[in-house]
């Protein structure tokens, strides 16, 4: 599943910064428009006042004059215009069209001027002009009807745009006599207010200039700690969950800190936790005695054990569905039950011949659909040959029981109804009685010694030895059966002690075993030898024969119960638990049983002694 990529740190922080100096610049910005629009109306306004305070003054000052005298002289209007750093005009009243006197120079104007001559040498090179444009004609009308006047713009007698204020003249009844227009350029102002925006400029570029210094300082104080988190989450998304965020701020990023804290400490003990659960699983499985591979939907295999490839003998899991020729069954099975999601077992042969019982299951999901099987197999093999031996147990048992049983009803029967008439034939009839009795009391207790020897109640009394006379005194004990046998019976040593560790009556016991089976095999005029050597560690004990052999194919099953050999070779009778409890008595003192047979030839029977120190 794909995932998101988050933002690189760095590029947080320029955006951040440059969010930062965005706003910043955007309010000096404004700011600075608002001052430069604000300050540039103050002067305004404030020219325009003081000129008009002027005029006042100027058409105060003009009523102070001789009557009838409203017009000042060129050099009146020549200190006003030093005093008021402006032009200075004066309207004349209760004329049509309106008229506005005009000083011209010292000299007389080229031309006749219009309007009347004086008559006065200080009014010489006064010029009286029509007001002719519109907005001077309203601007002069309001002036002569007694308004105070100023404002800003473009006037045709000044030929510019000008800041201009004018005041009506009144006579001491009140009535306007003339007025006063006092005219400014606004090119004083301009150059006031390019020195403000110079100002403005500068103020502006050193404020950007700490706001960019502010900035910087705040996006990083802003993104340190963003960066910090930022490699903790890589870090323990790269598996490192012990990761700690140190030396965070005590705010809204300092709590997130804080909760990633907390969220790896639990993480950890959260990861920690399934480690330790996965590994007892693993540990568990690993151990199982029985295979087991998982299998998803996609047939990708998740999980196989030791096991499973030792019962499959295969080096890889993934050589099973490659291998429809040995495993045909077993992947059939596989695939009903990922179809059908039924439980399913079957029984096959591994390539050494061991049954194997394989159970598949379905393994479902939340949702009940199903996301893979899991096969677990067991070598059922040993189960099958136990079971079979426990069949055959309970046969030869009945059997043997049987065949001393019959021979007992046979003989009590005759007897029972008389059919014996002489003494000779009822004695007869006891001997066989007492011999099939004798039977069955051996059958019974080897039986009873084979079931205590197996459940480990008889226990067996270690301590040194000396071999020598106990293999004596077994050749003594079956010398009488040898005899009556005509088979030859000694035993044979090398002439040292043969110092053991072991049990004297379970090693006269194995012996009797070995040497009773001996005989039974060894024709008239054969031989038995009782024989002892030393081993390094060891010490050899052994019956030899010169009988008929034992079959290559009956050597590895003469050591399970009831077996017996093929009785037609040798005329001899047993119960088939001899060399079963041989073989227990002696793993019961540390040692173990082997056999050396060749037909026609005779057999050997040695087992192991722990050497006396």
């Amino acid at each position: 599943m794909g995932r998101m990529k988050s933002e690189r740190p760095s590029s947080i922080g320029t955006k951040v910064l440059l969010s930062h100096l965005l706003l910043c610049g955007v309010i000096i910005l404004l700011a600075s428009l608002l001052s430069y629009a604000l300050t540039a109306r103050y002067m305004k306004e404030m020219r325009m006042d003081d000129l008009l305070e002027k005029a006042e003054r100027i058409a105060e000052s003009s009523r102070q004059m001789p009557k009838g005298k409203y017009v000042p002289t060129r050099r009146i209007v020549r200190t006003y215009a030093y005093l008021t750093d402006a032009r200075v005009f004066f309207l004349e009243a209760g004329t049509e069209p309106i008229r506005m006197s005009w000083y011209g120079p010292e000299s007389e104007p080229a031309g006749e001027p219009e309007g009347e001559e004086t008559g006065d040498e200080d009014l010489k090179g006064i010029q009286w002009l029509e007001v002719r444009d519109s907005i001077d004609r309203e601007f002069a009308a309001r002036v002569l009807n007694g308004e105070k006047v100023s404002a800003m713009r473009h006037f045709e007698f000044a030929q510019e745009e000008i800041i201009f204020a004018g005041a009506p003249i009144l006579d001491e009844g009140g009535v306007v006599r003339s007025g006063v227009i006092l005219a400014q350029p606004v090119t004083e102002l301009r150059s006031l207010s390019k020195l403000v925006r110079y100002m403005l400029v500068f103020v502006v570029s050193i404020s950007l200039l700490l706001s960019v210094i502010l900035a910087m300082q705040l996006s990083r104080v802003l993104v340190s700690p963003i960066q910090r988190i930022t490699l903790a989450a890589r870090r323990m998304e790269n598996g490192l969950y012990a990761e700690r965020i140190p030396k965070l701020p005590a705010d809204e990023i300092g709590e997130l800190g804080h909760a990633l804290n907390s969220m790896s400490g639990r993480l950890l003990d959260v990861i920690r936790n399934l480690r330790k659960e996965r590994d007892k699983l693993e540990l568990i499985i690993s151990g199982m005695s029985e295979g087991l591979i998982a299998i998803d939907n996609q047939w990708h295999i998740i999980h196989a054990n030791a096991a499973f490839l030792e019962l499959t003998e295969l080096d890889r899991a993934s050589r099973l569905l490659d291998d429809t020729k040995r495993f045909g069954a077993l992947i059939a099975m596989l695939e009903r039950c990922m179809n059908g999601g039924e439980a399913e077992s079957i029984e096959w042969e591994n390539p050494s011949h061991r049954v194997i019982l394989a159970t598949v299951t379905a393994r479902r999901d939340d949702s009940g659909a199903i996301s893979g099987v899991v096969c677990l197999m067991r070598d059922v093999s040993e189960s099958q040959r136990v079971e079979q031996l426990r069949r055959e147990y309970v046969a030869n048992v009945s059997h043997e029981l049987r065949t001393p049983l019959t021979g007992i009803r046979g003989m009590v029967e005759p007897l029972i109804d008389g059919c014996y008439e002489t003494e000779e034939e009822r004695l007869e009839c006891y001997r066989i009685i007492w011999k099939e009795t004798m039977r069955l009391e051996k059958l019974v207790g080897e039986m009873l010694d084979m079931s205590r020897l197996q459940d480990g109640r008889i226990k067996v009394d270690m301590e040194p030895l000396e071999l020598p006379g106990i293999l004596d005194a077994a050749v003594r004990s079956m010398k009488p059966i040898a005899d009556e046998a005509g088979v030859d019976l000694r035993a044979e040593t090398d002439g040292s002690k043969l110092s053991c560790i072991g049990n004297e009556d379970r090693i006269t016991q194995v012996l009797v075993i070995l040497i009773d089976n001996a005989l039974s095999f060894t024709p008239r005029d054969g031989s038995v030898t009782v024989f002892a050597r030393e081993g390094k560690d060891e010490v050899f004990v052994g019956v030899r024969d010169t009988g008929c052999g034992i079959e290559p194919k009956d050597l590895p099953m003469i050591f399970e119960r009831f077996y017996k050999v093929d009785k037609s070779r040798m005329g001899t009778v047993g119960t088939g638990l001899g060399l079963s409890i041989a073989r227990l008595v002696i793993r019961l003192m540390g040692g173990d049983i082997t056999v050396k047979s060749e037909v026609g030839v005779g057999t050997e029977f040695t087992f192991t002694l722990k050497k006396a120190e």
